[in-house]
């Protein structure tokens, strides 16, 4: 179960760690939203993961509004 829990963790860790860079360096807003929205909405996710993801999505809601 351990085992398990560590590879969930990384995973997330791994995959905040891409939207991080597609909504910092790429400007790619899509594929963050993407990611984030999925580490927001999932039960597995840790807590800490799961808030920045929340965090990031109103700021990444921020962003699209000013852009249009």
């Amino acid at each position: 179960m351990r085992r398990r829990y560590e590879r969930i963790s990384k995973a997330c860790k791994d995959l905040s760690e891409e939207a991080f860079k597609s909504y910092t360096g790429k400007r790619d807003y899509k594929r963050a939203l993407e990611i984030y929205s999925l580490l927001a909405t999932s039960d597995c996710v840790p807590s800490d993961i799961s808030n920045f993801s929340k965090n990031m999505l109103g700021r990444l809601n921020k962003k699209i509004e000013e852009n249009t």
